[in-house]
């Protein structure tokens, strides 16, 4: 029996999910597609939830390490800067995500379950922000005010709306409508 990797588990894991659905796969359906026994799954993933969290979370790192990759801004570029990274970011998750719906569903039934409204990621983006912008509020307070007035564009709750006409234009009316707040606090 040769050893696996977590990225051959992750792939057959996919094709196992493409074929029966997320609910539809068990750890045994995957150690046959491996050839390895349901053992030799256990000494990486403990169950399948487990195995799921480790397959979106390193697809969503993926996806997000370019937006939490920043420097602080020069003052005279942070409110432009902020609106350039707000609107990448945004866009960046957009993409993704209805490039690959397989994983965000994982992603998406995963937040139903944990119901957080303020989950790690989240906090992550905030401090992003944060750092941008050179604040340093306590809990990251003024990250997490811009943060959740974006949430309708980038939180996969409301995926099912980031395919409408007025994505943009409403993320674009989100901002004017920040600016005197982010001008305020900067």
């Amino acid at each position: 029996m040769a050893k696996i990797s977590e990225e051959q588990i992750f792939a057959v894991t996919r094709d196992l999910i493409a074929e029966k659905g997320p609910a539809g796969v068990r750890l045994t359906d995957i150690a046959r597609r491996l050839d390895v026994t349901h053992a030799a799954l256990y000494k990486h993933f403990k169950n399948r939830d487990a195995l799921y969290e480790a397959m979106y979370t390193q697809w969503l790192d993926q996806v997000d390490a370019p937006s939490l990759a920043i420097t602080r801004l020069p003052a005279d570029q942070r409110v432009d800067g902020l609106h350039e990274w707000l609107q990448n970011f945004v866009i960046q998750r957009q993409q993704a995500f209805m490039a690959d719906p397989e994983m965000a569903s994982l992603y998406q039934t995963a937040l139903r379950q944990e119901m957080e409204l303020i989950n790690p990621r989240i906090a992550q983006l905030s401090e992003t922000v944060e750092t941008l912008m050179a604040w340093d509020t306590f809990r990251h307070q003024r990250g997490m005010l811009i943060m959740m007035a974006f949430t309708y564009l980038y939180h996969p709750f409301f995926v099912d709306k980031w395919n409408d006409n007025l994505y943009m234009p409403l993320f674009e009316s989100t901002w004017l409508e920040l600016l005197p707040v982010i001008n305020n606090i900067n």
